[in-house]
């Protein structure tokens, strides 16, 4: 058997790394076939890491998290499927405090470390973010192999795809496109 080191790369910075141990026979030893799904989870895992860290960071709330609990995280909860290493990370991070979507501040706790925390923006995009993928990949579920359920107490604008909280004061309009969503509002209630 070959040991293999399959690397995908984002923006040619290493996302997921896993060791196989391989037989020479089996397509995924073949160059042309390692390369095209090395492309294609690079591509898929892109958008999905931004949306985890987002996820992540959020629900540290006022907090916070740094780095390094960030990565440990996404790899726990991932089951090793997603690791984002700190050449990626970092640049991503900072990405998202010049796009104020995240906030940071040094904190000393032990050793000095940066904790990050949502905006008031980023809470909206990563509400959008997520409503959106959530959508999507419940759409792409009737082409594939994939069975999606939602969460109860959560509707999806259908304009905009917009997550939306239900409770007491669930908006009336979708707070990112001004879609009227009483309709979807009646339609989950009798459900």
């Amino acid at each position: 058997m070959n040991k293999l080191l399959l690397t995908i790369q984002i923006g040619g910075k290493k996302m997921i790394k896993r060791v196989k141990e391989l037989r020479p026979d089996v397509d995924i030893a073949t160059p042309d076939f390692r390369d095209f799904i090395e492309k294609f989870e690079s591509e898929i895992n892109r958008g999905i890491s931004t949306l985890c860290v987002l996820s992540i960071i959020s629900e540290y709330g006022e907090k916070g998290t740094y780095g390094y609990e960030i990565m440990k995280e996404l790899e726990d909860r991932t089951d090793e499927i997603l690791i984002i290493e700190e050449g990626t990370l970092y640049p991503l991070l900072r990405k998202l405090e010049r796009d104020s979507i995240v906030r940071s501040e040094k904190q000393k706790t032990g050793r000095k470390r940066k904790f990050y925390f949502l905006t008031e923006n980023g809470k909206k995009i990563l509400n959008y973010i997520t409503g959106y993928y959530s959508k999507l990949t419940k759409a792409i579920s009737n082409i594939t192999d994939v069975d999606i359920q939602f969460k109860e107490g959560q509707i999806f604008c259908p304009m905009c795809a917009n997550k939306i909280e239900i409770g007491e004061d669930t908006p009336r309009f979708c707070t990112v496109c001004g879609f009227n969503i009483q309709k979807e509002l009646e339609e989950r209630r009798l459900k």
